[in-house]
């Protein structure tokens, strides 16, 4: 059976790709599953598990026909909506209240500047140190050196950092801002900056998902928004992203080493292990999840840390290991997440609801014409499935304030208050 996603999601992109006449943001999206399914079946295949966060040893595996079935549909189940979304049809996108939306990017840029700040002083530091014992201080619960920095500041910017992981909401406010609106260069690229905020902050945790996830939503806006980029943009794209592209791998390597090099196959095999672990952990899972009791606290942050006082923290983890009897901070797709904390039914109906909520966004195919609203919100809602590959992104309450702001946003986009 563990064959079975790699020729599921490899025949559902190639049909994507024959529907949509080219390589979209649907089909970007499937063949991120279908290259995840690959390294799976490869893994297997070579014996590779028992480690790099694989809990499957390789004499104990089982890759059942519910669980293989239950995870090729869910996830295609979450990717459907996007079929309707031909971004060859879009012919503009616009806004309702262009001041208001400029307010949100001055937030963003805000945010950012204040990012900057907690970070200046600790970041080389980190970088010409030990990335391994940064990133093992953090698995233990320690906060970052930015963490404490943010803690001695007052309430209101406090406040203005949990709205930090909303940062990247300026990618497709920025290509928003080159392919539909005349905003000054240095407007630009201050929301060029701001979408860099959690990359940046990531370095204090020497962690490469922060990365990894830009990268991927980057890609994401770049196929969404590229009928409309211009030569001239895109030439300047290429002159600022190339050695960022470059700083970027030089720092995924150099953690990459730090963590692995002396570990049975080097950074390598950990890194191949990483990536085709999902359905291998969901499987995991599936048979050996205890589904007894319910823990929302990833699916409802916001809820469970203001009313019940519960964040998905390193204390909580550590008393849901202990109620599992295995490690639960592994990738097992966004799907392995909620299955665990929800129960496998619960899993289901998450993702119904999931493809209504879709569904009722996008409304129809081939549509030509969006609002800024509608995009910033199906830009997060992909962010689920896209950086799905790994894990359920928006798992802690500061991450839900980028919901609060598309949907605020949206909202006051829909009821037509222009200012």
């Amino acid at each position: 059976m563990f064959i079975v996603p790699a020729l599921w999601f490899t025949a559902l992109t190639l049909w994507l790709w024959q529907r949509h006449k080219g390589y979209d943001v649907c089909v970007y999206m499937s063949s991120l599953y279908a290259l995840v399914s690959i390294f799976a079946a490869i893994i297997v295949l070579c014996a590779m598990m028992g480690e790099g966060g694989i809990l499957f040893f390789n004499n104990d595996a089982e890759f059942g026909v519910v669980p293989t079935l239950l995870y090729c549909t869910m996830i295609t189940l979450t990717l459907l909506p996007f079929h309707l979304l031909y971004d060859k049809d879009i012919k503009r996108v616009t806004t309702a209240s262009p001041l208001l939306l400029d307010g949100l990017g001055a937030l963003l840029i805000l945010v950012s500047i204040l990012n900057v700040y907690l970070v200046a002083d600790s970041t080389m530091d980190i970088l010409s140190g030990d990335l391994s014992a940064v990133r093992d201080s953090v698995y233990l619960g320690e906060a970052t050196p930015a963490q404490i920095k943010a803690e001695t500041m007052p309430f209101y910017a406090r406040f203005l950092y949990y709205f930090n992981v909303s940062t990247l909401l300026a990618l497709p406010l920025l290509f928003y801002n080159l392919c539909f609106r005349s905003k000054p260069w240095w407007w630009n690229l201050l929301l060029f900056f701001a979408s860099l905020c959690m990359p940046i902050a990531g370095i204090q945790a020497a962690d490469r998902t922060e990365f990894i996830y830009y990268a991927l939503m980057l890609l994401f806006t770049i196929i969404l928004f590229r009928k409309h980029i211009s030569r001239k943009v895109k030439w300047i794209m290429g002159i600022i992203g190339t050695p960022m592209v470059l700083l970027g791998v030089i720092y995924v390597v150099a953690v990459s080493e730090s963590r692995f090099s002396e570990t049975e196959g080097g950074s390598s095999a950990k890194n191949f292990q990483y990536a085709g672990q999902g359905y291998i952990n969901f499987c995991y899972f599936w048979e050996h999840g205890n589904f007894d009791k319910v823990a929302a606290e990833r699916e409802f942050p916001l809820v469970n840390h203001y009313f019940y006082h519960i964040d998905s923290n390193a204390e909580r983890r550590n008393e849901r290991m202990g109620q599992q009897g295995f490690f639960i901070s592994v990738f097992a797709t966004f799907l392995g997440d909620i299955m665990l904390d929800l129960t496998p039914l619960g899993m289901v109906l998450w993702a119904c609801y999931y493809f209504l909520l879709a569904m009722l966004l996008l409304r129809r195919s081939h549509r030509e014409e969006f609002d800024i609203s509608e995009m910033l919100l199906l830009f997060l809602m992909a962010c689920i499935p896209v950086f799905g590959i790994f894990y359920y992104r928006f798992f802690a309450f500061t991450y839900s304030f980028a919901i609060v702001l598309a949907l605020a946003f949206y909202l006051l986009s829909i009821l037509r208050i222009r200012l």
